[in-house]
């Protein structure tokens, strides 16, 4: 089953304790890169929304905005910073008469002044803000896997399709083959009878020479490979598994690496006409199996 590395899921609750939005969506990314982004009264549980989130995500740039609206009450403590306070508005007395102003002290002074509230560490009720928490990331996540699954299927379908092709066109290539090295040896040994006249019938080692020439040329080797790992790519395709994405780029590649080879030994023709639909259609693929997982 193909999942697709670009996707978007959104759940939210409402609960006793605040009401909850979880967003999470992804881009294409190599590895599993996985960013939390939550309030300041839930920053504690950051970590864990990170292992939530890649225990069931393999691969991409994950991306998860938690937004938290507390009505009655709030998880964190938070105390005034007097000790700090009291020394600015010393500096600010200070200061007042050093210049000769009589300027009365406001609490509007302090509004600019950071760290002037202590946000506690103890959270009361932790468990159940975690539960919370934990439950509706786990509803964005559902609606978010299903997303990958139906955009993995749309992949599915189009590579389905190329892959059709190329069964097809390396058939061809197949048939081609054997006409295509009996033209090339027949074609040596007319060169040669060009250049020294009569010497090609009359000597057996010309003729061994020939026929082992002619046998590098020969692309039987890999069109089977091709078609081996054609089948291979097709039980990916068709897996179970959900992260296949990087197993998928090798095949691709070990593909590549048979089509070029037979680009590279066959003069004919038709072969080379199929070498490049077959590359184009290739590469079509590639780019399709960069947004698998």
């Amino acid at each position: 089953m193909l999942r697709s590395m670009t996707a978007y899921g959104r759940a939210s609750t409402q609960l006793p304790l605040g009401r909850f939005v979880v967003e999470v969506q992804s881009v294409n990314r190599k590895f599993l890169e996985v960013n939390a982004l939550l309030p300041k009264e839930l920053a504690r549980f950051e970590s864990e929304v990170k292992q939530w989130i890649g225990g069931v995500v393999a691969r991409g740039q994950v991306s998860c905005k938690v937004s938290a609206f507390f009505e009655s009450s709030t998880p964190m403590v938070v105390s005034p910073n007097i000790p700090l306070a009291r020394e600015i508005k010393a500096a600010w007395d200070k200061i007042a008469k050093a210049v000769g102003v009589a300027q009365k002290f406001e609490l509007s002074f302090l509004a600019d002044v950071g760290g002037m509230f202590i946000y506690g560490e103890e959270m009361p009720d932790e468990e159940l803000y975690r539960q919370a928490l934990k439950g509706v990331v786990e509803k964005a996540l559902e609606s978010f896997l299903a997303m990958k699954a139906r955009e993995g299927q749309h992949l599915l379908d189009d590579i389905a399709q190329r892959m059709y092709k190329l069964v097809q066109m390396i058939g061809q290539i197949a048939l081609y083959a054997p006409d295509a090295t009996k033209r090339y040896q027949q074609k040596l040994k007319e060169r040669i009878e060009a250049l020294v006249p009569g010497s090609v019938d009359n000597d057996e080692r010309l003729l061994r020479e020939i026929g082992i020439y002619a046998e590098k040329v020969d692309i039987a080797e890999e069109i089977t490979r091709f078609s081996s790992h054609l089948s291979q790519l097709d039980g990916l395709l068709n897996s179970a598994e959900v992260s296949v994405g990087k197993t998928l780029e090798f095949v691709l590649q070990e593909l590549n690496r048979e089509i070029n080879t037979i680009g590279s030994k066959s003069g004919d023709m038709r072969i080379s006409c199929q070498v490049v639909e077959i590359k184009g259609e290739l590469e079509k693929i590639r780019e399709q199996i960069q947004n698998v997982e």
